[in-house]
């Protein structure tokens, strides 16, 4: 009896620890330590169901293409040629891994390359994918003109369920996510993986109700002279700036400012969202807790001289 008590303590305790493995990953990803991240997701991957596996190495390919390290980004495109072979095109993600194998070879500057495997990615695609899709029709057609990519594109455009989302306002999305399912909530999951840096995104949770009025958030621009210091929030930092520009773009339809910084590396361009101006760290993360936290965005408060 004591034994078989062991064994089940035993499995408990490793179930509770490899979850929080997979948090630690998540949470790395989403504040940009790539290496942590993919260290993280090595460990837990391994030991997920059947179903979503497949789904966390691809956020572990992910990390490591953003490392900044070229080893490791080459390591990274092996692990996706082979984590492609070995899924089956019948499953939701494999058309999310040859969206993150068109970008690695923009990225890598084979333009053409990119156009091929992205109009494989939706012959696989599901319904549901239709936006995320045409956001990565743009990045390839803007540098590789192709005409049956141009008319794969365009039909996803068309597509009932893109009109739809198109109507609604964008979900928020950050530093990610999710959703890894990884799918963008403490700490937040990052959403499908769609590229070298995916963009989260978490469903909107309204905030509990309570018996008293919450406080109104800080507005985010205070009066701050000019050249003084400030705090900021960050929401995410990732290595393709069409990336970026959809969580900034995302922010705004949510009535949130956002802003993009780009910061420049030795071997990697972050691009950086960034939203509000406060005077204070403490006013900075009360509006983070405010305004972010029900939607399931996480955030660090960042300050800037």
């Amino acid at each position: 009896m004591k034994t078989n008590l062991f064994f089940i303590l035993f499995a408990l305790l490793s179930t509770s620890i490899l979850a929080q493995t997979l948090a630690d990953a998540h949470k790395a990803y989403v504040a940009g330590n790539w290496k942590e991240a993919a260290d993280a997701y090595e460990v837990a991957c391994p030991k997920e169901p059947d179903s979503l596996r497949a789904e966390c190495y691809l956020w572990d390919i992910l990390a490591l293409s953003q490392t900044g390290n070229s080893k490791l980004f080459k390591v990274a495109g092996h692990r996706l040629d082979s984590l492609i072979n070995t899924t089956s095109p019948e499953k939701p993600v494999y058309s999310e891994m040859l969206l993150t194998k068109a970008q690695f070879m923009l990225y890598m500057g084979k333009n053409a390359r990119a156009a091929e495997i992205l109009i494989q990615a939706i012959d696989n695609s599901k319904p549901e994918q239709a936006v995320v899709l045409q956001k990565v029709c743009s990045a390839v057609l803007s540098r590789a003109p192709h005409q049956d990519l141009d008319a794969k594109c365009k039909s996803v455009k068309d597509s009932s369920l893109y009109k739809t989302a198109q109507a609604k306002p964008a979900q928020a999305s950050p530093a990610a996510a999710p959703e890894p399912k990884p799918v963008a909530a403490a700490p937040a999951t990052p959403a499908k993986p769609v590229a070298p840096a995916p963009v989260v995104e978490p469903t909107p949770i309204p905030a509990p109700k309570t018996a008293t009025e919450p406080k109104p958030a800080p507005k985010p621009e205070s009066k701050i002279p000019d050249g003084a210091p400030y705090w900021t929030l960050q929401l995410g930092a990732f290595g393709v700036e069409a990336n970026a520009k959809l969580l900034a773009e995302n922010m705004q339809k949510q009535g949130l400012e956002s802003r993009i910084e780009t910061r420049i590396g030795e071997t990697r361009t972050l691009f950086l969202v960034q939203t509000g101006k406060f005077p204070t760290k403490e006013a900075a993360l009360d509006f983070g807790a405010q305004k972010l936290a029900p939607l399931k965005m996480d955030f660090q408060a960042v300050q800037k001289k």
